[in-house]
C-alpha cells in the first residue's frame, strides 16, 4: 500500500447584477473500488479512459462518462509505480517507478516486461511531467534533500534543477517551462525556477499534499489533494497562496486529481476512484438540455446515437448526428445559479462561431445574429437569457449552432461552461454534463448495373437500354446494384415498375429487399432472381424503371438529414 508522506450581440439586452443563488453541493459518485493503491494518473480524452497506476503493480484504465465505467488492468509488473503520463502519440505511456525507474510502455502491451527503460538510478521518483515537445520529463525525487530532476527521453541523462527540497512529492510546470510548482511531504507548495534552481514558498500548513494538477487554463491556481485526515481537494492559488476547499469526504489517501470536462473531476484514492460533479443538475432541470427536439437523457451513453421513445415529437432510433446541431440550453436554471455567460466546448475545444436567433423587439420578431465575445479576458462566450426575457427568443433555449461538418466522424463530447458577469467561472464551478455524441457526415452510395441475361454467354442491353430475350423467357434476369454508407448509417430500398401498370399478378418469386444497408447483397436485387417470363407477365415487350435509394439515418436533432441520401435511376425494355 502507499505510504502516508508527512459579447456583445447585434441588439444588446441588459443584464441584471447576478444576485448571489445558493448552489448545489458536488456530487461524489465511488466509479471504482477494491483497487490496489491508484495514486498517479492521466486522462485520455479520446477514448474517455482515465490512465492510472496502482502501487500494487498494475497500469489499469478506467472507462468513465460519458460511456459507461469499466475496470480493465492493461499492464502487470510493475515495482510499485508512481505515476503515469500519456505519450501525445496516444499509444504510449510513461511510467514512474519508487525503485529509481522512468520507463516507456505501449498501452497496447503495457506489461513491465515489455516495457523500455528510459532513465534509472533516481531515489524514490514521484510525480512526472512530460514535455514530449523538448524531448525532456521533469521528476522530483521523495528524499531529504530531494532533487527536481531534468530526463532526457531518448538518452536518460538526468539534469539536476535543485537539490534543496524537503521529500517532494507533486510536481508540474507552467506553459512556458520557466518555473515548476512542488508540492512536499513538510505542507508545502513551492515554486521552483527553472533557470536558476531558486525556490519561494507559495503555501504552507497543507495536509499531505500530494501530486497537483492545473485547475484552469490561465495556470492561476492547483488542484492539491490532501490526504488523511484531511482527505480533501484544494486549490491553491500559485500568486497569493490562497487555499480554497473544493471537495471534501473524499475516499482515503487521494493522491491524484484529472479533470476530463470542467466541471467534473477524478480523484484516485488508495483503494477507490471517486467521481466529482459540480453543480450538474439544478432543481429546474439540466444545464444542456439536448440537441434540436432530442433531449440529453435520451443519446446513449456508450454509443452517442439517439433513439427517443415510441410517441415522441421526433422519433429516432439509434440515429448519429450530422449537418448544423442545435444546442439547447436551460438559461431559466444557469441564470438562477447565477450565470451570465457560457462557452461551447466541442472535446474541450471553445467554439467561437456566430448564429442565428428570432428576437421579439416589441413589434416583430427580427433574426439577429448571435457571435461570441471575449468578456473580461474570457474568449467564446456567450449571453444567458434573463428568466424575463426568454420568450422574446424562438426557439427560447437555442444557444448555439454547432456546424459537425467541421468535425471528424467519430464521438465527440460537448460540455456547456458558465461563467458569471465578468467572464470569471463561478464557485463552485457550474458546468452541464458532458454530452457525447456521435458524428457521421458521410455521403451514402447507390449504383445499379445494367441487366443482365443469365444465357451463354450472358446477354446485356444495347446502348438504347432494350435487353433482346428471344425465346429464353424461363432465362433469368440480374439487376446488380449497390447500397452502402461508410459506416452504414442507412437503410435501403428497391423499386421496380413495369410499364404504367406496375409488375401486375402473378407477383415476382419474391419480395424486393431493403432494410439496413448491411443487409444489401450487392447482387440482384430480387433473389431469387426472376425470369423473363416473371417480368413480363402478359406482354411479349414491356419497359421498366428500376430504382434503388439509400436514406442516411444522420438526424441534427430536428430532422433527418436527407443531404446525404442517393439514389440510382436506370431503365430498360425487354423485347423478343
Amino acid at each position: 500500500m502507499p505510504i502516508l508522506r508527512p459579447i456583445p450581440i447585434p441588439r444588446p439586452i441588459p443584464i441584471p447584477i447576478p444576485t448571489p443563488t445558493p448552489t448545489p453541493a458536488p456530487t461524489q459518485t465511488v466509479l471504482q473500488s477494491g483497487l490496489g493503491g491508484a495514486i498517479g494518473c492521466d486522462f485520455n480524452t479520446a477514448q474517455s479512459q482515465l490512465i492510472f497506476v496502482e502501487y500494487s503493480g498494475n497500469l489499469s484504465s478506467l472507462t468513465v462518462a460519458p460511456a459507461a465505467p469499466g475496470y480493465s488492468v492493461l499492464g502487470t509488473g510493475y515495482t510499485t509505480p508512481e505515476d503515469v503520463k500519456l505519450s501525445t502519440d496516444g499509444v504510449h505511456a510513461f511510467v514512474t517507478e519508487r525503485t529509481g525507474d522512468l520507463v516507456k510502455v505501449a498501452l497496447s502491451s503495457a506489461n513491465r516486461s515489455a516495457a523500455t527503460v528510459v532513465a534509472t538510478g533516481m531515489t524514490a521518483p514521484q510525480q512526472l511531467f512530460l514535455d514530449e515537445a523538448h524531448n525532456a520529463a521533469y521528476v522530483v525525487e521523495y528524499a531529504s534533500p530531494g532533487s527536481l530532476l531534468k530526463i532526457n527521453l531518448t538518452s536518460g541523462a538526468k539534469t539536476v534543477i535543485t537539490a534543496a527540497l524537503d521529500n517532494p512529492i507533486g510536481v508540474v510546470l507552467t506553459s512556458d517551462l520557466q518555473y515548476a510548482y512542488v508540492s512536499d511531504g513538510m505542507g508545502h507548495i513551492s515554486q521552483v525556477q527553472i533557470s536558476s534552481g531558486a525556490i519561494t514558498t507559495i503555501a504552507t500548513g497543507l495536509t499531505n499534499p500530494f501530486f497537483l494538477t492545473w485547475a484552469d487554463e490561465a495556470q492561476d491556481s492547483l488542484y492539491v489533494p490532501q490526504r488523511d485526515p484531511s482527505n480533501s481537494i484544494i486549490t491553491v492559488s500559485v500568486t497569493s497562496g490562497a487555499t480554497n476547499l473544493v471537495v471534501g469526504g473524499v475516499p482515503a489517501r487521494p493522491s491524484s486529481v484529472a479533470v476530463p470536462y470542467p466541471g467534473q473531476l477524478l480523484v484516485c484514492c488508495n483503494s477507490e476512484i471517486e467521481e466529482v460533479i459540480f453543480a450538474v443538475f439544478l432543481t429546474d432541470g439540466p444545464l444542456l438540455m439536448g440537441i434540436g427536439q432530442i433531449p440529453a437523457d435520451y443519446v446513449s451513453l456508450a454509443t452517442g446515437m439517439a433513439t427517443t421513445p415510441s410517441g415522441a415529437p421526433y422519433q429516432v432510433t439509434d440515429a448519429p448526428f450530422g449537418g448544423t446541431l442545435p444546442i439547447m440550453v436551460n438559461y431559466q436554471s444557469a441564470y438562477n445559479a447565477g450565470a451570465r455567460f457560457y462557452q461551447v466546448e466541442v472535446d474541450t475545444v471553445v467554439q467561437a462561431g456566430s448564429w442565428t436567433v428570432y428576437y421579439w423587439d416589441g413589434t416583430s420578431n427580427e433574426l439577429i445574429s448571435v457571435p461570441s465575445a471575449t468578456v473580461g479576458t474570457t474568449p467564446g462566450c456567450y449571453p444567458v437569457h434573463p428568466v424575463a426575457d426568454l420568450f422574446d427568443y424562438q426557439p427560447p433555449a437555442l444557444g448555439y449552432e454547432l456546424d459537425s461538418t467541421a468535425l471528424t466522424n467519430a464521438q465527440h463530447t460537448i460540455v456547456l461552461q458558465f461563467l458569471d458577469s465578468g467572464g470569471n467561472t463561478l464557485t463552485p464551478n457550474l458546468v452541464s454534463l458532458p454530452l457525447m455524441i456521435e458524428v457521421n457526415n458521410q455521403q451514402c452510395v447507390a449504383v445499379l448495373g445494367a441487366p443482365v441475361l443469365n444465357t451463354t454467354p450472358p446477354t446485356v442491353a444495347d446502348n438504347c437500354g432494350v435487353l433482346h430475350y428471344g425465346t429464353t423467357e424461363a432465362t433469368t434476369v440480374e439487376l446488380a446494384f449497390t447500397a452502402s454508407q461508410p459506416a452504414n448509417y442507412a437503410t435501403f430500398s428497391v423499386a421496380l415498375v413495369r410499364g404504367v401498370t406496375g409488375l401486375g399478378s402473378p407477383p415476382l418469386p419474391a419480395a424486393l429487399p431493403g432494410g439496413p444497408v448491411t443487409a444489401a447483397p450487392g447482387e440482384s436485387p430480387i433473389s431469387p432472381a426472376p425470369t423473363v417470363s416473371d417480368l413480363l407477365g402478359a406482354c411479349p415487350t414491356a419497359g421498366f424503371a428500376a430504382e434503388v435509394y439509400v436514406a442516411a439515418s444522420m438526424t441534427n436533432g430536428n430532422g433527418r438529414q436527407s443531404q446525404y441520401d442517393a439514389e440510382a435511376l436506370m431503365g430498360f425494355v425487354l423485347t423478343t
